[in-house]
């Protein structure tokens, strides 16, 4: 078990299991409000499946132990219905700014003479990108590894407003800190980046 205090200081370099339990059982106290029951390991798997991957481990653990039950708190009860949905809000706002704001960036090659093509360039691109998992409202965690990293563990949160893209936390902690004020830990922050997702941050 993992050394703990209410100052939010871990003993470890990078956490582990048992210290990213003890981390989201406190945050999530501060937090307060009603919790959701908590999806069972069923769910879990059921939601993995549509994702096609496995969860970052400390966002699976935080759905497990019950996240606020208020919007915009993301329940994933639906997984079904709800993933198809978040990527066709997610694409939808891409294509907007394609559309009515003029976007278009180098890295996406070429620009095509017609909108319509123009947005099926987008659509794709995204459809290739690491999947962004929403937690809470437009707030992201990446489901696959980033550049260099061999697995999704500790991933950053980022916020997606239409097709702006913000680092809000290195990890999930500290979007925690960030968010709600929930003490930092004292492990050390790592930059990860990500095909497409990292051209776009702000």
């Amino acid at each position: 078990m993992s050394d703990f205090d209410l100052d939010g200081l871990f003993v470890e370099p990078r956490p582990d299991e048992d210290a990213w339990e003890a981390f989201l059982d406190l945050a999530l106290e501060r937090i307060g409000g009603e919790r959701s029951p908590g999806l069972t390991n069923r769910k879990i798997g059921e939601l993995e499946t549509v994702l096609g991957c496995q969860l970052p481990f400390e966002v699976g653990l935080m759905l497990v132990m019950g996240v606020p039950s208020d919007e915009p708190w993301r329940q994933w009860t639906d997984p079904a219905a709800d993933w198809p949905a978040w990527n066709e809000r997610l694409v939808a706002g891409f294509v907007f700014d394609v559309e009515h704001n003029d976007l278009w960036s180098v890295d996406w090659g070429p620009k095509p003479a017609t909108l319509s093509d123009q947005a099926d360039v987008v659509r794709s691109l995204i459809n290739e990108a690491p999947g962004l998992f929403p937690i809470y409202g437009n707030y992201v965690v990446p489901l696959t590894a980033a550049d260099g990293v061999p697995n999704s563990d500790g991933n950053p949160v980022l916020l997606v407003d239409g097709s702006n893209v913000t680092l809000i936390g290195d990890d999930l902690a500290a979007w925690m800190h960030h968010q709600f004020d929930v003490p930092l830990p004292m492990w050390p922050a790592e930059q990860r980046t990500f095909p497409f997702w990292s051209t776009r941050l702000n």
